[in-house]
């Protein structure tokens, strides 16, 4: 988030600033207003790294449930997509697109997940490695799928967060309490989701014990 630097933009009144999942936490209001895009060199100077974790607290608000977009994308200097994390509201599942080494575009696919899929505050984490990713929804693995060797991003391009699918350049709405990339992915399996409210937590709790 700091790479968008929204932080600052909520200084600036530019960006929204409102309650998180918690009245310790503060979140922001993503869109439609400001387009949140940037060179992916300046975010990553050294580039991805071949295993690393995507986790986000989010919201989605009544207008965007339903929608299908990039929580977060990369494209090349053309603008042709290159890795995304996508969730579907039109099936309710969480999409992984990547470029596999043969240049084919690859879509690893998670759900259906109508849990997801509402006004409430939830924490997701993709741990992407080498040869497989694996999906947490509020603490609870989803799933793990295979993938072929992925090529690398190129850093002449642009990263961008909170964009419809099928049009990049429209944003969507939703409230961001925090969006990191971990290079250490079995962290994904130490952080807790005691910040999420008390409904959420349940429905973890009781997915966690079948």
């Amino acid at each position: 988030m700091s790479q968008f630097h929204i932080v600052e933009l909520a200084r600036r009144g530019t960006v929204k600033k409102v309650t998180g999942s918690s009245p310790q936490h503060v979140a922001y209001e993503i869109g439609p207003a400001f387009n949140f895009r940037i060179n992916t060199r300046s975010a990553y100077p050294l580039g991805l790294p071949e295993e690393f974790a995507f986790v986000a607290v989010l919201r989605m608000g009544s207008s965007t449930i339903d929608k299908k977009w990039n929580i977060w994308q990369m494209q090349d200097i053309n603008g042709n997509e290159q890795l995304a994390i996508r969730l579907n509201g039109e099936s309710k599942e969480v999409e992984f697109t990547f470029t596999a080494l043969d240049g084919g575009r690859q879509t690893v696919v998670f759900g259906p997940l109508p849990s997801l899929f509402n006004d409430q505050w939830h924490r997701l984490l993709l741990n992407v490695g080498t040869q497989s990713v694996t999906l947490f929804v509020d603490c609870v693995e989803i799933g793990s799928q295979s993938i072929p060797f992925r090529q690398k991003v190129s850093l002449d391009g642009f990263t961008l967060i909170g964009k419809l699918k099928d049009n990049p350049v429209m944003a969507i709405p939703f409230d961001l309490q925090s969006m990191l990339i971990h290079c250490d992915v079995s962290r994904a399996r130490t952080e807790a989701c005691h910040d999420l409210p008390a409904r959420t937590r349940v429905r973890m709790e009781t997915a966690a014990s079948k």
